[in-house]
């Protein structure tokens, strides 16, 4: 997938332009940093180790959270996620979101799929519980479904403001580096479709696979984590190649779906975010600075061995699901090992709060220690 492989992102004009107006953009790019540089972060993984203190999701029930209609939450947090389809249900398409509001920017990010930012929404506290600003759409058997949604606001870092679920599972995780000083970007994802660590996930390991079309393991086998750990590697490494086979048109529309530019305009004077910033945002093709890399395609022997790992899932067999996933991780080179890790490590640390960074002894995004 064109989008799997990250953007480096150079907006004109940034060091001019508030924080706060920035927002959205960086709400999206602030992993899609130069592969080199997301090397650099995570140190030497030569030993192919562990991705530190990253928070890599919840581990949830496999029988009642792992899919919808997620039994295992509350009466009251199953008819919010109804309530929610409901609303989203004219928005399943990217062409229905894009005229409502919803403009794809800066491609597929591995576990999240593309975001469909709304502009016009904002990010206030006062958000709107039926209608996120944020919409995730990714291909699944070829097709481009809408997988989830997020809402986003900027407030204080210990945020009073209410969580639109119950659920034990369901947190902010932020990013201070994306608001001004005292503040930070707090965000929930919300999943209508499988997951691997539950409705409210910061990272669905499971899209990915869909993507490549390859069967998911058994959602069980991530309560251990010798297991859980091989499943995310895998994951993550499927993003780094072109799935010609499997490839749908979202990438493509990603990259010219995009406002006039009265509806540039618009967006800008409603909001107050520069019109070339808003440009942007809402551009993947180069015209606003984003510029991309194409990834290689798999090899044919790596496609056999990931036809044995998809036969193993298939089966429920976990034995053979573990050697098939040893198999083709250790055909990996370092580069591409260390590209897994680095973007494993990133992802995860950028799912937490800034407490829960703390409590691990990580350092804030953008601080200096």
């Amino acid at each position: 997938m064109l989008g799997y492989y990250f953007p480096v992102i150079e907006i004109r004009g940034y060091a001019m332009i508030e924080k706060t107006k920035l927002a959205y953009i960086i709400l999206l790019s602030m992993i899609l940093s130069p592969l080199s540089v997301l090397g650099q972060s995570h140190g030497n993984h030569g030993g192919h180790g562990d991705h530190g203190h990253a928070h890599m999701g919840p581990t949830v029930s496999c029988t009642n959270l792992a899919n919808p209609p997620w039994d295992g939450l509350s009466e009251k947090d199953k008819q919010r996620f109804n309530n929610l389809e409901q609303e989203l249900s004219g928005l399943n398409t990217p062409e229905a979101a894009i005229a409502a509001g919803f403009f794809p920017a800066l491609g597929d990010i591995p576990g999240m799929g593309i975001h469909y930012v709304n502009l016009s929404m904002g990010l206030d506290k006062d958000y709107n519980i039926d209608l996120p600003n944020q919409l995730m759409f990714s291909p699944i058997d070829g097709e481009e479904k809408l997988v989830g949604a997020a809402y986003a606001f900027v407030d204080v870092p210990n945020t009073d403001v209410q969580l639109p679920f119950e659920s034990e599972f369901a947190s902010w995780h932020d990013h201070p580096q994306f608001a001004n000083d005292g503040e930070t970007l707090h965000m929930l994802h919300v999943w209508f479709v499988d997951s691997s660590n539950g409705p409210f996930a910061g990272l669905n390991f499971w899209l990915p696979y869909q993507t490549a079309g390859i069967e998911i393991p058994n959602p069980c086998w991530m309560a251990e984590e010798e297991i859980a750990d091989r499943i995310r590697k895998v994951s993550f490494a499927l993003t780094q190649f072109d799935w010609e086979g499997s490839e749908s048109d979202l990438s493509g529309q990603a990259g010219e779906a995009r406002p006039s530019s009265d509806e540039i305009q618009g967006i800008s004077d409603s909001t107050g975010v520069d019109g070339e910033v808003v440009e942007a945002i809402v551009t993947t093709d180069g015209a606003a600075g984003a510029s991309w890399n194409r990834p290689p395609s798999i090899s044919s022997d790596r496609l056999e061995m990931l036809e044995v790992l998809g036969a193993a899932a298939q089966d429920d067999d976990i034995d053979a699901w573990r050697i098939a996933a040893d198999t083709f991780l250790a055909d990996l080179n370092e580069e591409e090992m260390n590209r897994v890790l680095a973007t494993l490590g990133v992802l995860g640390e950028n799912q937490m709060s800034s407490a829960e960074r703390d409590a691990a002894g990580i350092s804030q995004p953008g601080s200096r220690n």
